[in-house]
């Protein structure tokens, strides 16, 4: 599923090649992964393209925007190609945006100004906002015995984090994914908290990841680079800091990577 880094990427790609752009047309290949009146933004222009967590909005004049979740496999592709896969074409001014989602998960609604601030307004801050402090990270942890890595993933309690990302923080901070999140007090916080803006913001830079599914590409067809960065996940071999072998389980149903040497 894109994370933070990748909607980021594609969020700040759409806001260059489609503001200012008109809707000239929507055809719907699939019924599920449209959600709401097409002929309703039909002639709107784009205003701008924003992220919220791992959402997009794109904000059209007047009242309306169209919110869309890429979730496991969706991909937003400007001036793409229809394929198999595709399961919404956007005719625009200038050009063309097309929607792939493989497993059918995603989906783009249209919502209005008060709809959209009612969804956002029930989630927590994302990792990269402003809100996002050690002190609201520490209440957080103190809340819950669950493993640290479910509180990472869970987007109820911090907005944008993923699998991969999870792992990779989880690594870089030294912290068991498996310990309990309530144990985690003091100094272990700090590090948690700036590993967290540290991972993401790498992962932005270098334009999301494209890991083993190469699901992710941006709106370009292009894969990201931080695969090239990852330090433990997808790392079958051993630990590049101490040598010992990398550990693979499963929790929470999700492939998870440690270091039993240097994560405690």
């Amino acid at each position: 599923m894109p994370e933070l880094p990748e909607v980021e990427t594609i969020k700040r790609q759409l806001d260059r090649v489609l503001v200012g752009q008109k809707i000239k047309l929507v055809e719907k290949l699939h019924k599920k992964s449209f959600q709401g009146e097409s002929l309703k933004v039909m002639g709107k222009k784009i205003v701008a393209v924003k992220r919220k967590a791992k959402m997009i909005w794109i904000d059209l004049e007047g009242d309306l925007n169209l919110l869309v979740h890429l979730k496991m496999t969706g991909q937003l592709i400007y001036q793409g190609e229809v394929g198999k896969h595709t399961r919404v074409v956007f005719e625009l001014s200038r050009g063309r945006l097309i929607f792939n989602d493989l497993r059918k998960f995603g989906w783009i609604k249209v919502v209005t100004n008060q709809q959209l601030q009612e969804h956002f307004t029930k989630l927590p801050p994302d990792v990269v906002d402003r809100e996002f402090t050690v002190k609201y990270l520490e209440k957080i942890l103190a809340s819950t015995g669950r493993a640290i890595k479910l509180v990472l993933l869970d987007q109820q309690k911090t907005g944008g984090i993923g699998n991969i990302y999870a792992n990779e923080v989880l690594f870089c901070s030294g912290i068991d994914p498996r310990r309990p999140a309530n144990k985690i007090i003091g100094r272990e916080v700090r590090f948690l908290h700036k590993y967290v803006r540290q991972v993401i913001n790498q992962g932005i830079k270098a334009g999301g990841t494209t890991a083993s599914d190469e699901n992710f590409v941006n709106v370009f067809g292009k894969p990201g680079r931080f695969q090239n960065q990852l330090l433990v996940y997808e790392n079958k071999t051993v630990c590049r800091r101490c040598g010992a072998k990398i550990i693979k389980i499963k929790l929470g149903g999700r492939g998870t990577y440690f270091c039993p040497k240097c994560q405690k």
